[in-house]
């Protein structure tokens, strides 16, 4: 199988060589071909001509029989490995290649077939050895003079394994007393491997005969060359795994965008191909059929990321077209490939017709991603124009192979010797310019974001203020009354509510509650209550009134909230009457005064609120507040209490307010504190 790498170094410089390469005079009919060769401190290239013979060979005593020194090959037919000048591999963009077998006289040939080649060493005074190049289809087996060297690939009784083709090297045993060699190859290439390649089939260069140290220089300058050309996709893969961690914290930071989810798939993905493509290239601990398999989601997750980055949620065919593409391309490459696995799924013949319509099973796609385009342009022009590179470019991903097949454009250059091939070039455009994509809308959101939130600041601010007004009574200056108060909402605006209102007669008219919940919401039934509390204690100071009536402005307007609450009247006399709706009761003089609950407002209808009679004793000192004061929790969790609650109730209310404030807030907290002094 076809895979980066240079080009095999086949002579070494001729001006420090003691060597000739000529071929021996034309032999007899029966005669194996041969070629001559006198080894100096040089390698030299076995261009031939070898001779080929498709099928394979049977088995005696053993061993293969077309192994065998003493076989005729004569009726085999020659097949040359010289590259024909200025040959150039339109896969890799390498000089010095070979076609394979398909493109000189065997089209439809997979499966086995043998090389064979007699080679004649004048001087073989050191141990000598054998290089393969490392461009073949798919998996070969070395033998000299009958005598197994050794394999690339898995060869069992039933299956061939192959591999992503890699360098490798074999050392020869001793020449014979006439200094020949037979050198005999058995290859295999899987049925599918030549839709992947116009010329494939066995040997894409000739294998090299020289000298121990020699074969070992050219066997380490092709691994270092072999590792070099994995650079882009390496590279690939590390800027992926850079650009990960930012949309996975874009996906934190909005949960709501599912094309960040999509895009880290994407991203994820494609580090695992491109993982095994090099794991494929430079070991072989991936076949050819798991390195050739593990793209097919490619172009489904990208188109994902796009159909959310548009907002065509409503388009729900776009994605079920998607992974039933997705599902029929996997189909269709698992029977194209079955060979390669060990089983046929479909007959040999029919192997082309899955091929062919695995390629244009991708044409959906493209469409797909044309629609997609097209619809985000009716959204957003300026951000579909942005969009039309990198879809232009996932579209070259698919069909670009086939492009620069039919214009002869190399696929892989080696810019300072370090190989980058177009789809690696491209993925990384790709990334960067969504990359870019992703940072302008993140910056827009940024900014829109900003504004909603500054605005929203003004808002609370302009409530806050509003609230105050509205909550803070007016001073009431009375002989008879000394009032003082604390608030303060846990958020800008809160829930808690009090009113203290003087009638004509000298009278204390006082409402204390709290709403459920915090925020906006319960502000602004805050105000309600407020509002509708004046307007009442211009008809009625009876508590029990109150509390009914504020019970019937929040039913059906509560939205969900509902509100504690406790009204009061004390008369210059000291007599005070009171009703609760499931409001905290207040203290006196550090006692708590005991009150009869009811339910809270805006549950019930038709609720009754008794009224409580009490008479207070010149210096009384009373004390309302809301459940933020015993609610309060300081950082090891623990609640402030009733207890402490009652210790501190006779206490002014900004001493009160101090010290819950310092324990720990959690809820809004409003105290009112009433000094009563006879009239």
């Amino acid at each position: 199988m076809q895979k980066f790498g240079l080009v095999l170094l086949a002579v070494l410089p001729m001006s420090s060589l003691a060597l000739s390469q000529s071929p021996t005079t034309t032999p007899p009919t029966t005669a194996p071909a041969t070629q001559t060769i006198t080894l100096g401190n040089a390698a030299v290239a076995l261009t031939g001509p070898w001779k080929f013979q498709p099928g394979d060979s049977p088995v005696v005593n053993g061993s293969p029989l077309w192994a065998q020194p003493a076989f005729d090959d004569a009726h085999w037919a020659p097949l040359s490995l010289a590259p024909q000048a200025g040959a150039v591999d339109l896969m890799l963009g390498t000089s010095g290649y070979v076609p394979g077998w398909t493109s000189t006289g065997y089209p439809n040939l997979s499966g086995y077939a043998w090389y064979r080649l007699r080679v004649h060493v004048t001087d073989p005074t050191q141990p000598l050895w054998l290089q393969m190049p490392n461009n073949f289809d798919d998996a070969y087996q070395v033998y000299a003079n009958g005598r197994f060297l050794g394999q690339f690939g898995v060869f069992s009784a039933k299956h061939v394994t192959g591999y992503s083709s890699q360098p490798a090297s074999f050392p020869l045993p001793a020449p014979g007393p006439d200094g020949n060699f037979d050198l005999a190859v058995r290859f295999y290439m899987n049925a599918s491997t030549q839709f992947d390649n116009e010329d494939a089939g066995g040997l894409h260069g000739p294998p090299v005969l020289g000298l121990a140290s020699t074969v070992h220089l050219l066997q380490a300058s092709d691994d270092d060359a072999n590792l070099h050309s994995q650079f882009g996709g390496l590279l690939r893969v590390l800027l992926y795994l850079l650009v990960m961690p930012l949309v996975l914290w874009a996906l934190w930071y909005n949960p709501q965008e599912r094309a960040w989810l999509w895009l880290f798939l994407a991203l994820g993905y494609a580090v695992v191909d491109g993982a095994v493509v090099a794991l494929g290239n430079l070991t072989t601990l991936v076949t050819l059929v798991e390195s050739s398999s593990v793209s097919v989601l490619t172009l489904p997750l990208w188109l994902m990321f796009w159909w959310h980055w548009f907002g065509l949620r409503e388009k729900r065919w776009i994605p079920r077209v998607a992974w039933l593409m997705a599902a029929t391309l996997t189909l269709l490459k698992f029977c194209a490939r079955s060979p390669g696995l060990g089983f046929h799924l479909v007959p040999l013949p029919a192997l082309h017709l899955f091929n062919v319509a695995s390629v244009w099973v991708n044409v959906p796609y493209q469409l797909l991603l044309i629609v997609i385009l097209v619809e985000g342009y009716r959204r957003d022009r300026t951000e579909a124009l942005l969009a039309a590179f990198p879809i232009l470019l996932l579209m070259y991903g698919t069909f670009g192979v086939y492009l620069r097949q039919a214009f002869h454009i190399p696929q892989i250059f080696f810019p300072f010797g370090l190989g980058f091939d177009f789809p690696t070039i491209v993925s990384i455009l790709l990334v960067l310019s969504v990359a870019i994509l992703s940072l302008r809308r993140f910056l827009r959101t940024q900014v829109r974001e900003s504004l909603v939130h500054e605005a929203a600041r003004k808002d609370l601010e302009q409530a806050q203020q509003l609230q105050q007004r509205v909550l803070i009574p007016d001073t009431i200056h009375s002989p008879v009354f000394s009032i003082e108060s604390e608030y303060r909402p846990a958020l800008t605006v809160g829930g808690d509510f009090y009113q203290t209102l003087s009638k004509p007669d000298g009278s204390l008219i006082l409402v204390i509650g709290d709403v459920s919940g915090k925020g906006i919401s319960a502000a602004m039934l805050v105000a309600v209550l407020i509002g509708a509390i004046r307007s009442q204690a211009e008809h009625s100071s009876d508590p029990s009134e109150m509390l009914a009536m504020l019970n019937r402005r929040m039913l059906g307007r509560a939205g969900g909230h509902f509100a504690t609450c406790l009204a009061a009247e004390i008369s210059p006399s000291g007599l005070m009457r009171i009703a609760n709706a499931g409001h905290i009761s207040p203290y006196r003089n550090g006692e708590d005064l005991d009150l009869e609950g009811s339910l809270p407002l805006g549950i019930a209808d038709d609720v009754t609120y008794p009224t409580q009679t009490f008479q207070l004793s010149p210096g009384d000192h009373l004390t309302f507040l809301t459940d933020g004061v015993p609610e309060a929790t300081n950082p090891a969790r623990e609640l402030y209490g009733f207890d402490r609650t009652r210790a501190i109730s006779n206490q002014p209310a900004a001493t009160i307010m101090a010290q819950v404030l310092t324990f720990g807030q959690e809820d809004d907290i409003t105290v009112l504190g009433i000094q009563f002094a006879s009239a």
